[in-house]
């Protein structure tokens, strides 16, 4: 095993160089530091300061390349130390030299793992590379160790965004916005993903708040306005955008489940159940049902046994994955629920909708075109959440409708539609506090 040897000390003529050359730099005057540190590396050129000084201060003026072969050599007399480390990775990165700085910061990293620079610089390195998903892992690490780093959570934002997971970004988003709600490119970033979501009004709202904060000529700004001239409408529309509850609905699939059934005592598919058992005329078997919005196939579960075939439509490819686990459904199918309901007129003994119109507005439109669907004396057996008016049709926070019972009934009516049945009932818990809707039967007659 060969021995490491310790490096010289400079000697004090060196020292001296240093000393003035680091004292001009403290000044400003980089021009006065290079040509001390010049002097210590040739005098002294196995003293790696003079080279890691020198290669910094020709980074810094605008000479990368130069520095990136100061900063190597210095690393290679004294390698391993993470501030110097740091350097080289930025002269690389400066000069292009994109694989080199990602090595060069995974050096920085295994020396000290709690780096936040070395994470970013990690991040943005990798994006040059081509490589998303890494630097996706990377930012994830800089925004977990502190999260009021706005700068790197609006890059892990637009990431996130662009790979087609905007709801997951917008979620990350929110505890930096809280703690930093004053960043331009985070509001920026946001916007986007908004806007990926099909949310105008949303997405113009947080471009409008990045105007407000960034310089006029700042790029953040120009690029907020661009975004807003090229947004068609970004008036409120109460109603969510079909591309936002998709995307909402693929990210939670995998655990749809569990977060309903355990966490919110979810009951909509037995309330349907005990409806259609409480009216006369229900069969034990024999049906053919349609699930509109069958997600993981809760409901389809409940329906299964009475069942002679069972359908499945739901927005969210992923969900309509969880469905298929189940084996009962005899057909499934990723899309809009109304492009089924229009193409199969008199088809359905039973329609269920279990916690599916309240992502609907007016239900008028959806009503008719169940009652194209149903075959005559068809039913549908659906769940809303109730609103506080008798007529009323109201957005939550939340994105979700409430609806009041008179509108229902009007919705039906004019539909064809007749009402068997319209109750309240506890669907389901949020923050310990009942979510109060109305489970409702209407037949074709």
């Amino acid at each position: 095993m060969s021995a490491v040897l310790p490096l010289p000390d400079p000697s004090p003529e060196v020292g001296v160089l240093l000393a003035r050359g680091h004292d001009c730099r403290y000044a400003d005057d980089l021009a006065a530091a290079e040509r001390w540190f010049r002097q210590a590396a040739a005098i002294s050129p196995a003293t790696a300061e003079a080279w890691g000084a020198l290669g910094e201060v020709l980074a810094e003026t605008g000479r990368p390349r130069e520095g990136v072969a100061a900063l190597a050599r210095a690393d290679a007399l004294d390698p391993g130390q993470p501030f110097r480390l740091a350097g080289l990775a930025g002269a690389e990165a400066a000069c292009g030299e994109a694989g080199a700085a990602v090595a060069t910061c995974r050096r920085w990293l295994a020396l000290c793992p709690g780096s936040l620079p070395a994470r970013q610089t990690l991040a943005t390195q990798l994006l040059s590379l081509g490589m998303p998903e890494a630097a996706v892992a990377a930012l994830r690490e800089v925004v977990l160790l502190d999260p009021d780093q706005a700068a790197s959570m609006a890059t892990l934002v637009g990431l996130l965004t662009d790979a087609g997971e905007p709801v997951a970004a917008l979620e990350l988003a929110q505890p930096t916005l809280r703690r930093v709600p004053d960043h331009p490119g985070l509001h920026l970033e946001i916007g986007r993903a908004w806007q990926r979501l099909g949310e105008s009004a949303r997405a113009a709202a947080a471009w409008c708040r990045c105007l407000a904060l960034a310089k006029a000529t700042s790029p953040e700004a120009e690029a907020a306005r661009s975004a807003l001239a090229a947004t068609p409408d970004p008036s409120p529309d109460h109603t969510p955008d079909p591309t936002y509850v998709r995307a909402l609905f693929d990210r939670y699939a995998g655990r749809f489940d569990a977060e309903l059934v355990e966490r919110l005592e979810y009951r909509a598919p037995q309330l349907l159940l005990e409806a259609m058992r409480a009216l006369p005329g229900f069969a034990a078997g024999g049906l053919d049902i349609l699930d509109l919005g069958c997600g993981t196939g809760l409901a389809g579960a409940v329906f299964a046994p009475h069942a002679r075939t069972l359908a499945g439509i739901d927005l969210a490819p992923r969900m309509i994955d969880q469905a298929r686990r189940r084996g009962i459904y005899h057909r499934l199918e990723a899309g809009d629920l109304r492009t089924v309901l229009d193409r199969e007129s008199q088809r359905w003994h039973l329609i269920i909708a279990a916690d599916v119109f309240t992502y609907l507005g007016d239900l008028g439109p959806v009503l008719k075109a169940v009652a194209r669907s149903l075959c005559r004396g068809g039913r549908l057996a659906a769940t809303v959440e109730r609103a506080p008016e008798e007529d009323g049709v109201i957005a939550m926070p939340s994105r979700r409708m409430r609806h009041g019972a008179g509108h229902l009934r009007r919705a039906a009516d004019a539909a064809g539609l007749l009402t068997l049945s319209l109750s309240p009932a506890t669907l389901r818990t949020e923050a310990r506090e009942p979510v109060i809707g109305l489970v409702f039967v209407l037949e074709r007659p």
